[in-house]
C-alpha cells in the first residue's frame, strides 16, 4: 500500500496552533500509511514570541501563501473569529482543500454555508476540535439512521470549574472567577463562557452535526451563571441536587426544544458529577440508544488532538458524513417549555410572606413541591431567603408569576429561578 502524505497549512499559532505543532513533531508525522508534512503557518505578527518555535521559513503574514499553494491539499484554521476566518475557510474550500477547524464561533454562526460548500467541493470539513467534549461522537452523529432526540451537555470548562470551586471553596462568584482567570481557565474577557454563548456555539453545531438544522443563534435561549451564589449552590444541594450549564435539546416529531442556561441535575449521577474543568454529554436516539461521554474542555492539547483526529481521517481517505438531508423543524418558544423550578426569593422575615408568595404561584397554576425557609434568628436582618422547588410548570405562568412577586412590599430585588433537568437515561 502507497503511504498517503497530507500537506498540511496551519491559519493560527496560538495555544491550540502550537499543540498541534508539537503533536506533530512528536510522532504525528510518520506512520507506515501516512505521513504529514507541515508547509507553512500564517500568523498575524512574524515577530512575536511564542512558547512554541518554529523555522522562520514556516511562518507567513500573508493567507495566499497557503491558499494559493498547490502543494497544500489541507488547511487547519486555529486562528479563531469570524472575520477572516470565514473568508479563509470558504476560499480554502472553494479550492478544494481540505479543512480542519476548532472555530466553534464561525460554525455557530455559518456553518450550513460552510458544510455546503465542502460538499460541492467533495472536501472534507473537520469540527471535531469545535467541541472536544464529544468529538468522538461526531461520526457517529452524522452517519446513524436513528436520529438524536434527546441532548444535555456539559460544553464549557471555565463554568464548570467555576461552579465546581464554588462549591468546594465555599465562596462566590466574582472571587472564583478571578482565580480562574490567574491560573489560565478563564479569558481575560471570559464573557462568552460565563453568558453561556460559548456553550450555545457548541450546541448549533452538534445539532447541525446530528439534524441538518443550524438554529440561529439569536433564536436560541441563552443564560449565564452570573447570577449563581454560593448560597444556591448550598441550598440546591439541600435539595438534592447539583447546578451546572447546560446545553439541552430535545425533539418531539417535527418540534425542538433547545436552550442553554445553568440547570439543576440530581447529585451523585450522570452529568451531575463531572467537576473542574470536565466536560460531557448525554444523548439518546429515537431508537433508545443512550451514550455518555466525557473528555476535558480546555487546555491546548484536547482541542489539538481532535484536530490530529481528523487529519488521520484524511490521511486514511476518509469523507467525514455531512448532514445532507435538511430537517424541516419548528423550534419550540421558550415561553411554552415545561419543566421544575428552583426559585429564591429575598423576602421579609415575617408571618405571612410565604402565603402570599404561595398564592401568587398558585394563581399562575404553580404547585410547590419542597420549602426552605432560611430565618436567621438576627432582628436587625429583616431580609432572609425563601427558596421553593416546583413542580412541573410553563415557563410563561412562571415568569407572569415572578414578575407579580418581585412587585410585593414584602420582597426584595429580583427574585432567582433555575431550571431543574432530569437524567435522559
Amino acid at each position: 500500500m502507497q503511504t498517503r502524505s497530507v500537506h498540511i497549512g496551519i491559519f493560527g499559532l496560538g495555544t491550540v496552533g502550537g499543540g498541534i505543532v508539537e503533536l506533530l513533531r512528536r510522532g504525528g508525522k510518520k506512520n507506515k500509511d501516512y505521513n504529514f508534512a507541515l508547509k507553512k503557518i500564517v500568523v498575524k505578527n512574524l515577530d512575536k514570541r511564542r512558547k512554541v518555535s518554529v523555522p522562520s521559513e514556516l511562518l507567513s503574514c500573508e493567507p495566499k501563501s497557503i491558499l494559493d499553494n498547490p502543494d497544500i491539499d489541507t488547511v487547519v484554521e486555529v486562528m479563531g473569529g469570524i472575520h477572516p476566518a470565514q473568508e479563509i475557510v470558504l476560499e480554502a474550500l472553494k479550492k478544494g482543500k481540505n479543512v480542519v477547524t476548532a472555530n466553534k464561533a464561525l460554525l455557530a454562526r455559518v456553518g450550513s454555508k460552510i458544510f455546503e460548500k465542502a460538499l460541492q467541493n467533495n472536501c472534507y470539513l473537520g469540527v471535531r476540535a469545535s467541541n472536544i467534549a464529544s468529538y468522538r461522537l461526531i461520526e457517529s452523529l452524522t452517519s446513524s439512521p436513528s436520529k438524536m432526540e434527546k441532548l444535555l451537555g456539559i460544553f464549557n470548562g471555565t463554568c464548570n470549574y467555576i461552579l465546581t470551586e464554588m462549591e468546594k471553596k465555599g465562596e462566590d462568584f466574582p472571587i472564583i472567577l478571578k482565580r480562574a482567570q490567574e491560573i489560565g481557565y478563564a479569558e481575560p474577557d471570559p464573557s462568552d463562557d460565563i453568558r453561556g454563548y460559548d456553550t450555545a456555539h457548541k450546541l448549533i453545531i452538534l445539532l447541525g452535526l446530528a439534524l441538518g438544522y443550524f438554529i440561529p443563534l439569536e433564536s436560541l435561549y441563552v443564560e449565564g451563571i452570573e447570577r449563581i451564589s454560593y448560597q444556591d449552590i448550598l441550598f440546591t444541594k439541600e435539595l438534592g441536587y447539583r447546578i451546572k450549564l447546560l446545553a439541552i435539546a430535545k425533539k418531539f416529531g417535527d418540534e425542538l426544544e433547545a436552550r442553554v442556561h445553568p440547570a439543576l441535575l440530581p447529585r451523585n449521577k450522570g452529568l451531575a458529577r463531572l467537576e473542574g474543568i470536565e466536560n460531557g454529554v448525554e444523548i439518546k436516539d429515537e431508537g433508545g440508544l443512550g451514550i455518555r461521554m466525557q473528555a476535558p474542555g480546555a487546555g491546548k492539547y484536547p482541542a489539538a488532538i481532535a484536530v490530529m483526529e481528523d487529519l488521520i481521517c484524511i490521511a486514511k481517505g476518509r469523507k467525514l458524513f455531512l448532514p445532507q438531508e435538511k430537517i424541516s423543524l419548528i423550534l419550540k418558544p421558550m415561553t411554552e417549555i415545561q419543566t421544575k423550578y428552583y426559585l429564591r426569593f429575598n423576602a421579609l422575615d415575617k408571618a405571612g410572606v410565604l402565603a402570599k408568595i404561595s398564592n401568587v404561584l398558585g394563581n399562575h397554576n404553580i404547585s410547590i413541591e419542597a420549602v426552605l425557609q432560611k430565618g436567621n434568628g438576627e432582628k436587625k436582618i429583616k431580609w432572609v431567603p425563601i427558596i421553593m422547588l416546583t413542580h412541573k410548570s410553563r415557563e410563561k405562568d412562571i415568569q407572569s408569576a415572578l414578575k407579580q412577586i418581585d412587585s410585593l412590599s414584602v420582597t426584595k430585588g429580583k427574585s432567582l429561578l433555575i431550571r431543574v433537568e432530569e437524567e435522559i437515561f
